[in-house]
C-alpha cells in the first residue's frame, strides 16, 4: 500500500514538472506562430505518439471491449477538450507570463471541487469552504492589473484561464463518474483523436500557411510530448494509485516551477504581487487538499465500521 502510494505521488510531481514546462514551451512557440497551426502540429505530434502506445499497449483490443452503452463519453470528452485545450494556449497566448497562468490554474481544484457536490453529491467540509475561499483570493490578486477601474481590473486572458478551469474541471467530474474503468493511455487516445479533427479543419478553414521556423518546430513538439502525451498519461497513471486529492496539493505548485524555467527561456518574472497572489491560492489548493483527504479517510473510516 505504501509503496502505491509513493508511486502515485511520483507520478504526480512528474506530471506537474511536465505540465510546468508546457507553459513555457507553448509560450515560446505561439511566440512565433499562429495559435491554429501551433495546435494543429501539437496534437498531430500527440495523436501519432499516443496511437503508437495504444497499439503497443494492447489498447485498440480494450477500446473495441468497451459496451456500446459507453460510446457517447468518447465525443462528450472530446468536446469538453476541444474547448479546454483551446481556451488554455489562447490564454497562454494572451497572458505575458507564462507562470501567471500556471498561478491561475488553481482554479481547477476549486471548480472541481464544486462541481463535485452539484452533481456527484459528494460532501463538502468546513475545511475545503476555507480553501475555496483562500484559493479565490489568491487568483483575484494574481488577476490584478494594478488599474482599480472595474473595466481594466483584469489583466488580459483571465476569462479564457477561468473558462479553462471550468471546462478541466467539467471533464474530470465526468471520468470520475462515468469512466474511471477506461485505460490512462485510451483516454489519451480519444483525446487528441476529436483534438486532431477540430484543430485541422480549423486549419483548413482559416487557411493557415503551414510556415514554421525550426525553433518554433522544436518548441512545438517538445509542448506536444510534454502535454498531450506525457503530462496526461502521468496523471491518469497517477490516479490509478493515489486519490484526486492528494495530487492536487503537489499540482498547485505548477506556477512555482514555472518561474525559474520562464526566466532561463524569457528573462521576465512575474510582479511581486502576481507571485503573492499564486503562492495564496497554492495554499488555497493545499486547504481544500487536505480537507478532501480527510473526508476520504473518514469514508473509509465509516466503510470499516460497516463491514
Amino acid at each position: 500500500m505504501r509503496k502505491e502510494i509513493i508511486k502515485g505521488y511520483f507520478y504526480t510531481f512528474l506530471a506537474t514538472l511536465a505540465f510546468s514546462n508546457v507553459y513555457v514551451f507553448s509560450k515560446a512557440a505561439l511566440n512565433e506562430v499562429s495559435l491554429p497551426l501551433f495546435l494543429f502540429l501539437m496534437v498531430s505530434v500527440g495523436f501519432a505518439i499516443n496511437m503508437i502506445i495504444l497499439g503497443v499497449k494492447g489498447g485498440f483490443t480494450k477500446l473495441s471491449e468497451v459496451p456500446h452503452r459507453m460510446w457517447w463519453i468518447f465525443p462528450t470528452l472530446g468536446c469538453i477538450e476541444i474547448f479546454t485545450v483551446t481556451t488554455f494556449y489562447a490564454s497562454v497566448n494572451a497572458i505575458s507570463e507564462p507562470a501567471v497562468t500556471g498561478f491561475l490554474g488553481n482554479l481547477f481544484p476549486l471548480f472541481t471541487t464544486m462541481l463535485g457536490i452539484m452533481f456527484l453529491k459528494e460532501r463538502f467540509t468546513p475545511i475545503e469552504t476555507i480553501g475555496v475561499f483562500v484559493v479565490f483570493a489568491g487568483a483575484l490578486l494574481t488577476s490584478y492589473s494594478g488599474n482599480l477601474d472595474w473595466k481594466d481590473f483584469f489583466i488580459p486572458g483571465v476569462g479564457l484561464v477561468v473558462m479553462n478551469c471550468l471546462g478541466a474541471a467539467t471533464a474530470t467530474v465526468i471520468v470520475r463518474a462515468k469512466v474511471n474503468n477506461l485505460t490512462p493511455e485510451i483516454l489519451s487516445f480519444n483525446r487528441t483523436f476529436w483534438l486532431l479533427i477540430f484543430f485541422s479543419a480549423w486549419v483548413i478553414i482559416a487557411g493557415t500557411p503551414v510556415i514554421i521556423s525550426g525553433g518554433a518546430l522544436t518548441n512545438t513538439i517538445i509542448a506536444a510530448i510534454l502535454d498531450p502525451i506525457l503530462a496526461i498519461l502521468l496523471v491518469y497513471k497517477a490516479y490509478q494509485y493515489i486519490e484526486a486529492s492528494r495530487g492536487t496539493i503537489i499540482q498547485s505548485a505548477k506556477g512555482l516551477m514555472i518561474i525559474p524555467v520562464a526566466f532561463f527561456y524569457f528573462g521576465t518574472l512575474p510582479l511581486p504581487h502576481q507571485i503573492a497572489g499564486g503562492i495564496i491560492a497554492m495554499v488555497g489548493v493545499v486547504i481544500i487538499g487536505l480537507g478532501q483527504h480527510a473526508l476520504d479517510l473518514r469514508k473509509r473510516g465509516e466503510g470499516r465500521k460497516a463491514e
